[in-house]
Formats: C-alpha cells, sequence, structure tokens
C-alpha cells in the first residue's frame, strides 16, 4: 500500500473511533459555543440573546448575553451550519438553528476531527522507527485509553486547542517560526490559557538571542492577536477586555479570573486523584514522563528554561492548581490540562525505548486507561457531579453493571440499542487494532 493511502486508511479508521460518540446533551459548556454559531447564522449577531436561557456559561455585557468562551472553535463552525442553513439542510427546533444537530457537528469539527489528527500525527512519528508494539498499537492505545477519549466527540475547545499546540511545537521545532506562531495563537484562541505557551517561547527565544526566530513568531501571531483584540472588542467594547471578565454566573470575585495561589491539594487532585488526576487518567502519560525524565541526557538549569514544552507546561500545571475551581467543574479527568496530556503522549511516545519492559507497562497502562475511558464514555461521558469524589466506583462502574449505556453514539439511528451500539464499538476496536497489526506484520 503507498504511504499516502496507508497514512489516509489509518486517519480515516482513528476518526471512526472516535467519532462513533457523538455529544447531543445540553452541557452549559458545549451549548454556550453552540449558541454563538446560532446567532452568527440566524441572526448575523454575537449576541446570544435567544438562546442565553440554555446555558449559565455566559457574558452580560450592556443588557446583552454572548458567549464567554474564546471564539474559534465556534468560528471554525459557522462556515458548515451557514451552508447547511442555505442548503435548507437543517431543521430549526424549538431553539431555532441551535439544534442537537449543531452540536453534534461541533463535536465532530472540534473533537472527533482534532483528537484523530492527533493519533494520526503521532503514528506518522512512529511507522519509520524501532518501536516495542507496533506503531498503530502505539498511537491509538494512549489516546483512547485517556479522558482525551471522552471528549472526542463534544462541542469543547480543549482538543482543538491541543491541535493547534501540538502543530505549533512541530512547527517551531522544524524553525518554521511564522506558522508556529499562527498555530500557537490559534491554540489560544481555542483556549485561552495556552498562552503561556507562546509567552514562554517569546521569553527563550530573548534569552537565547534568536531575534530572527522572535520575529518570524510574532509575525505568524499577528493575525490571531488582531482576531482576539477584535472579538474583544464586540462583546466587551473594549479589545484588551475578555468577555469572560463579563461572566453572568459562576465568578469568584475574590481573585482575579478566579485565580490565587497554587496549593498541594489542587496539585494532587489534578496529577495522581482518582478525581480529576492526569497519570489516572491518561496513564502512559505517566511512563512517557518517567522515560522522559530518567532517560533523557543530563541537562543544566538552562536546557530545562529554554525547554519548548517543559517550561510552559509545567507553569500551566501551578497556574491551574492556582485556580478556586481546578477541578474543571462537571468533568472527566482535568479537562483543562488536554494540552498537557497529548504534548506529553505526542512528544514522549516516540521517544519509548523498544525494550520489553516499556512494552509490557505500556500494555499494563493502556488497559487500564482503555477500561476507564471507554466505560466512561459508554455511559456518564463526562457527566461528573464535582461532588462525586470517586468518578469510576460510584458512578461509571454502576451505569455499567447495570446496562446504562449512552444513546449518543451513531448505530442508534441504524436502529441499535445502546447495549449494542456499545458492544460494537468494542468489537470495531478490536478488529482494527488486528487488522493494523497485520498490516504492519506483512
Amino acid at each position: 500500500m503507498p504511504p499516502r493511502l496507508r497514512s489516509l486508511v489509518f486517519f480515516l479508521l482513528a476518526l471512526l473511533l472516535c467519532s462513533w460518540h457523538l455529544d447531543r446533551g445540553h452541557n452549559a459548556n458545549t451549548v454556550s459555543r453552540a449558541a454563538m454559531v446560532a446567532a452568527l447564522v440566524e441572526h448575523g449577531t454575537l449576541r446570544i440573546d435567544a438562546y442565553h436561557t440554555l446555558t449559565e456559561d455566559k457574558a452580560l455585557v450592556n443588557g446583552h448575553y454572548y458567549s464567554e468562551k474564546a471564539p474559534l472553535p465556534a468560528l471554525l463552525v459557522v462556515p458548515f451550519w451557514w451552508v447547511a442553513h442555505q442548503l435548507q439542510l437543517i431543521t430549526p427546533g424549538e431553539h431555532g438553528l441551535l439544534t442537537e444537530g449543531l452540536l453534534r457537528l461541533g463535536g465532530f469539527l472540534c473533537g472527533s476531527l482534532p483528537l484523530a489528527l492527533i493519533v494520526t500525527l503521532t503514528w506518522l512519528r512512529l511507522r519509520d522507527r524501532e518501536t516495542a508494539l507496533p506503531a498503530e498499537w502505539m498511537a491509538l492505545l494512549p489516546f483512547l485509553g485517556s479522558f482525551l477519549f471522552v471528549y472526542s466527540g463534544s462541542f469543547h475547545g480543549h482538543l482543538l486547542a491541543a491541535l493547534f499546540l501540538l502543530l505549533a511545537w512541530r512547527a517551531r521545532a522544524n524553525e518554521r517560526n511564522i506558522l508556529g506562531g499562527a498555530f500557537a495563537s490559534a491554540a489560544v484562541l481555542s483556549e485561552y490559557s495556552l498562552f503561556v505557551f507562546p509567552l514562554a517561547w517569546v521569553l527563550q527565544d530573548l534569552f537565547r538571542k534568536r531575534h530572527q526566530a522572535l520575529v518570524r513568531l510574532a509575525l505568524g501571531g499577528v493575525p490571531g492577536i488582531l482576531l482576539l483584540l477584535f472579538a474583544n472588542w464586540k462583546v466587551s467594547g473594549s479589545p484588551l477586555t475578555l468577555p469572560y471578565s463579563h461572566v453572568a454566573a459562576h465568578v469568584d470575585t475574590a481573585s482575579v479570573f478566579g485565580m490565587s495561589a497554587p496549593t498541594l491539594s489542587a496539585l494532587w487532585g489534578l496529577l495522581f486523584s482518582f478525581y480529576r488526576g492526569l497519570f489516572t487518567h491518561a496513564p502512559v502519560a505517566l511512563l512517557c514522563l518517567v522515560v522522559f525524565l530518567v532517560l533523557r541526557p543530563r541537562t543544566g538549569w538552562r536546557e530545562w528554561l529554554t525547554h519548548p514544552l517543559a517550561l510552559p507546561a509545567v507553569v500551566l500545571v501551578l497556574m491551574m492548581s492556582a485556580h478556586s475551581m481546578w477541578w474543571g467543574g462537571w468533568a472527566f479527568g482535568p479537562r483543562h490540562l488536554t494540552a498537557v496530556a497529548v504534548l506529553l503522549l505526542a512528544g514522549g511516545i516516540p521517544l519509548l525505548p523498544a525494550r520489553a519492559w516499556v512494552k509490557w507497562s505500556f500494555l499494563a497502562l493502556s488497559v487500564w486507561g482503555l477500561l476507564l475511558a471507554f466505560a466512561a464514555k459508554s455511559t456518564t461521558w463526562y457527566g461528573l457531579p464535582t461532588e462525586v469524589r470517586h468518578p469510576f466506583t460510584e458512578m461509571i462502574l454502576p451505569a455499567v453493571y447495570h446496562k446504562q449505556f449512552t444513546d449518543m453514539q451513531w448505530p442508534l439511528a441504524a436502529g441499535f440499542s445502546a447495549t449494542m451500539g456499545s458492544f460494537l464499538f468494542v468489537l470495531t476496536f478490536i478488529a482494527v487494532l488486528y487488522a493494523r497489526r497485520r498490516r504492519t506484520t506483512e
């Protein structure tokens, strides 16, 4: 099979798995973005007044409501929904063009597609290397066996932002700094907190006196910065004021944007707890971190300060641990650390040596991650209340035991039950692994 066709086949298989479940649930976060899309297509405005009762995630400015989310995910969905509307492919519902179909489209474009691309980009770095397991397995298992998979198919901005950041890092590593700046600004426009990465890169270039690279990075980021300033101005009246400054609910008035000082309890909760821990909800990331720290050649403080991922990732983790809602509300895993998980996996998996201990530890961690992620995706998704301290044992396992499988999966449109749809997904996943394993050995 020609390399390009092989890459396309792998991507399509990954996309099939990542888009098996499409989220149409009325979550405040996803509905806020969908409301912005519907408002632009249906009314030609950023004001979501017609839909604001459907979401608590909104900004109130001068008597009008707006989505307070980073704007790029919604803006990317707008042309697709506009074309569908113009071709009369949409049947308006109770709330006009804010329909379940819009939520599913946003989930596909901003969740399923980005994760499939992330998996494929990781596989492309693995396919010509000696690996402990088939390259296809090493690309698929860690991502699907993580909290990242639970957010695929959902109209959040985390996976899209992580994809843009991954592309920015790869472009910067190849000295394509203009492209890196463009992708980095797109990441920030998808998730505001990721500003720490381009900011760190600017400071690193200044520290290393890479002035030409700095200029190119800035040039690439100009369009994104201008779009951000324009979006801020249209909502808040000031280009320097984020819509988040006018959030109508869930505001922590005791600090700026809910930020204070990092706490040890939040750090533990974000990294290792069974509540929202990164390394319990994306277990192969722990293996990647251990290999990076142990097998990496010894380096001094200058090398750590100038590492493109290490410093900003640590800063982001500390920043999230300083937030008054570090747990991310109703969530599965540390959703605000999605970019950290993606960079750890996509950057760390190609570094794993082809050794027996890596093979067996990789498989063991992947199995745990797959059981956790598949069980959650098939039942509760990310709908886990804040007060549930042990989501897996308190909600997810009981839901599996009582066969409370989600109806948000496409086989139900073909007449299958939710139970059969979940069973077919597992069979399809196993078939994909087997098919790619045979292709690798031929």
